[in-house]
């Protein structure tokens, strides 16, 4: 295994660590770094380290959205699939960091202004982690200046934070600017502002930090913002946290002239009087992290940049103006740095908790030659897993696969979990901790060349589904792909592509649905002859910002609507011989798709937004002298007689689905209930075309 160490927080177990990870692949549109140094931001992580260490019941008031989403699981899936999904989700570990500095080791496919072996300062959190290796995207690494030593280039996303402030303040030459906090946040904001032509003015009751900005950039410093003057800032920056009933926004309008600015750059609730914010117009402005481009997956995750002219200061060019300051002297952190430690002695420095005498601590890695490489042992393990029939590899650990099917797969006495990898490597770390034997991996190429594997499951982003089973099939394996198998018809032209070289190979696309008992009861009980079937599916919005909303992840709707239509395939006994599509608002994924079989029959999905009180699904089948309802998969109804009854949980097929692919590993033959992958590529190509051809009918 391609190891290395990090440091993370473990919410379950309510500590920090420092672990054994698995080396993360760069993918497509990032860089892999080798670290040389780390700083830690005591503000920042001090308070993450202690979220870290809260209980249950603290964890809950920090996030009552979870809460609520949790109560909502528990309604429909039970208590004992609910306690499973809260475990999966406490068990996945959250990296520590966001500013440090490293070597490029390997660029990926997409990436052509970075080499291996540049200098980068590396930024943001779950990317430039306290991490001996780190998998961070092309806009969030910047080249390094020969003039700019490994210590300071660590800092550059710290100063790119403060410059970024300095911009939301519109700070320019001789502007007047008052800085409440002096911690290291504080100080960056002073140094910048220095650098910018401002005359400053430090507030802050610690004295040595004072004494710090007065020595370092011949400030006038004062303890209390009484003791400042007043009405006389163009700019006054918060640079200390302000939670619960805090006066530092009142404070803040004292000292701000007419129509002067506010800027809110640490942790601030925005709380204060009315009287003076409005007799002076006083304008108040967050600091949202390093700069534009901050939270938008499509410039951190994807690369993609922001046009020059129209976004002259995104979080990479706010990094780039820092190195190139502090190449020409104009920047120096030298100053605020109050400890440098080895990143062995991480773990322990956060134990000791904050220190007000510290500001930046400088951590230190040591430095090893190359990428590191696998172990030869992988010929051992699979003599080792020989015993088991199906040695299963999973790509992609999430909260589906995590919640859902790993349970079912930790009971199967046919299925041995082998190797886990993620994008990240740390869902990867949870589960490696969670069952023993389990080998952890930095990507799935990895994963694929495992010997001790003969068998995927890949549950990634919808994007990656069709190239992963394409290249699982490739390297012989049997193959569960969760919905959709691809996101476009390219991807799907890759899976036919894929068939001929392992025409042997088992292939499972996750539609459990088609496996739950209800529907093995409903297929024994269907007339012949032409049916009418009418599915009503509720969803709930997303969280604004959730991953289904990037355009390359084909949307909500071509990610789940197979589920439906596939339900409504093995339930009758014929051939599908159009399907259309009716956009109501494509944004959404509102939409209402028709189906008509051979046999006369038809089919309705209604794919709409609903409200939480609605049951999520509901199945009505009509014939003549025939009716049948499935109500959210508790109830099912036919004419007129409840036939099945359940009032704690669903069933959807996950368990039935698990046995019937792993089965048919074991025997080598797959079941008869169980679709050839020509025929799921054939339906998948017809939801594309139906999607696609589709008009959407939202107002504008």
């Amino acid at each position: 295994m391609t190891e290395m160490k990090a440091l993370l927080r473990f919410s379950r177990a309510r500590k920090l660590a420092l672990s054994v990870c698995p080396v993360p692949e760069p993918g497509r549109n990032a860089v892999l770094v080798k670290t040389h140094y780390s700083v830690i931001s005591p503000g920042t992580e001090f308070t993450q380290a202690r979220e870290a260490r809260a209980n249950l019941l603290q964890k809950a008031w920090q996030r009552p959205d979870l809460v609520a989403l949790t109560l909502r699981h528990l309604k429909s899936e039970g208590l004992r699939r609910t306690l499973t999904r809260v475990d999966h989700r406490l068990r996945r570990p959250m990296p520590m960091g966001y500013c440090a500095m490293g070597q490029v080791e390997v660029t990926g496919s997409n990436v052509s202004d970075l080499k291996a072996g540049q200098r980068v300062a590396i930024a943001g959190m779950g990317q430039a982690n306290h991490a001996e290796w780190n998998r961070v995207s092309v806009n969030l690494a910047c080249p390094v200046p020969d003039l700019v030593s490994d210590q300071h280039a660590a800092f550059a996303t710290l100063y790119a934070l403060a410059l970024h402030a300095l911009r939301q303040g519109e700070t320019s030459i001789g502007d007047q600017v008052a800085i409440i906090g002096a911690g290291l946040i504080g100080q960056l904001v002073a140094e910048t502002s220095c650098a910018a032509g401002a005359l400053v003015t430090v507030i802050e009751p610690d004295p040595m930090r004072r004494e710090l900005a007065e020595r370092n950039e011949r400030l006038r410093c004062f303890a209390a913002t009484k003791d400042a003057p007043e009405d006389h800032f163009d700019s006054v920056y918060i640079c200390a946290p302000g939670k619960g009933a805090h006066r530092l926004i009142d404070n803040a309008a004292r000292l701000c002239r007419d129509r002067g600015t506010i800027v809110c750059v640490g942790d601030v609730a925005p709380l204060g009087a009315r009287k003076a914010l409005y007799e002076k117009e006083i304008t108040i402005r967050q600091v949202r992290s390093y700069g534009p481009g901050r939270y938008d997956p499509n410039y951190e995750e994807r690369g993609e940049d922001y046009p020059l002219g129209h976004v002259r200061w995104t979080i990479k060019r706010n990094m780039e103006a820092a190195l190139d300051l502090m190449a020409g002297r104009r920047l120096d952190p030298t100053p605020l740095i109050t400890s440098e430690i080895g990143f062995e002695d991480i773990a322990d420095h956060f134990v000791k908790g904050p220190d007000p005498s510290q500001l930046a601590t400088l951590v230190r890695y040591r430095q090893t030659e190359g990428v590191p490489q696998t172990p030869p042992a992988l010929s051992e393990r699979k003599a080792a897993l020989a015993s088991a029939p199906v040695r299963i590899g999973l790509i992609g650990v999430g909260n589906y696969l995590g919640g859902s099917l790993l349970p079912l797969l930790q009971k199967h006495l046919a299925a041995q979990i082998a190797s886990c990898c993620s994008q990240s490597g740390l869902a990867a770390v949870a589960l490696a901790k969670k069952i023993a034997g389990v080998r952890m991996c930095g990507g799935a190429d990895e994963l694929l060349a495992d010997p001790g594997v003969n068998s995927v499951i890949i549950a990634t982003r919808h994007d990656s589904h069709a190239e992963l089973a394409a290249k699982a099939l490739a390297a012989r394996k049997h193959v569960w792909l969760e919905k959709p198998m691809a996101v476009d018809q390219a991807g799907l032209e890759l899976l036919r592509d894929a068939i001929g070289t392992s025409p042997q190979r088992i292939f499972m696309v996750g539609h459990n649905r088609r496996y739950a008992p209800v529907a093995e009861k409903l297929r024994k009980t269907l007339p012949a002859g032409a049916k009418q079937f009418r599915y009503r599916v509720r969803i709930s919005p997303l969280p604004k910002g959730h991953w289904l909303y990037q355009s390359d992840q084909g949307g909500r709707t071509i990610g789940e609507i197979s589920h439906f239509i596939d339900l409504i395939i093995s339930l009758i006994n014929s051939e599908l011989v159009e399907l259309t599509c009716h956009w109501i608002n494509r944004t959404a994924g509102d939409s209402i798709w028709h189906m008509r079989f051979a046999d006369g029959s038809v089919g309705e999905v209604s794919y709409l937004q609903g409200n939480r009180r609605d049951p999520k699904e509901v199945l009505e089948i009509d014939a003549p002298n025939f009716t049948a309802t499935l109500f959210d998969w508790k109830n099912l109804r036919i004419n007129g007689r409840t036939i099945q009854r359940h009032w704690l949980r669903q069933d959807k097929g996950q368990a039935a689905a698990i046995d019937a692919f792993v089965s048919a590993i074991a025997i080598g033959e797959q079941t008869a209930l169980t679709p050839r992958i020509e025929e799921e590529i054939d339906v998948m190509a017809r939801i594309l075309t139906a999607a696609n051809t589709a008009t959407d009918q939202a107002p504008n």
